[in-house]
């Protein structure tokens, strides 16, 4: 498969709104209430993220055309990871896994956090799988909005750095 990531750019929300009106997609990857977006809406709720000056947010590019995003928030003692696929058609390809392990990689080589965290809905298997096979384990259960939820983290000390 052919991908790129890129930092997001304001004019790529057109591409997003619809993951964000998506609502099965939505309740896969998210314990927040649903709530549909109109574009102006949208471009609102990203023009504060993307000036949040300890994240960055990247755009998953294949084959040319948007597939999904990432962001990376910066905490004391980690950085926080999460990542979406919004084209369905591009689901339990390796896709996600392909991506986590590279920005994993990223991560580890370019900041001094010596771990990376995610949550994770609970019955996300397929996101799960992809974080596992990235290098993360569950290390807590808790809820969110009454869903149940995981905590997964990795180690730098336990990953062996790829990226130079």
């Amino acid at each position: 498969m052919n991908w790129v990531t890129r930092h997001m750019k304001m004019s790529d929300m057109p591409s997003l709104l619809s993951w964000y009106n998506n609502e099965e997609l939505h309740y896969t990857a998210n314990a927040k209430s649903f709530k549909p977006y109109t574009l102006d809406e949208l471009v609102t709720y990203w023009e504060e993220k993307l000036n949040r000056p300890n994240a960055d947010y990247y755009l998953i590019l294949v084959d040319g055309k948007a597939a999904g995003r990432v962001s990376l928030k910066k905490k004391n003692e980690y950085v926080e990871y999460a990542i979406l696929i919004g084209d369905e058609s591009l689901y339990s390809k390796g896709l996600g896994t392909e991506i986590t392990k590279y920005f994993v990689d990223k991560v580890f080589a370019k900041h001094r956090a010596p771990s990376m965290v995610l949550e994770v809905r609970k019955d996300n298997g397929r996101a799960i799988r992809c974080y596992e096979k990235s290098g993360f384990t569950i290390t807590k259960e808790f809820r969110e909005n009454g869903i149940p939820m995981y905590e997964m983290k990795v180690e730098k000390s336990k990953i062996v750095n790829k990226c130079t």
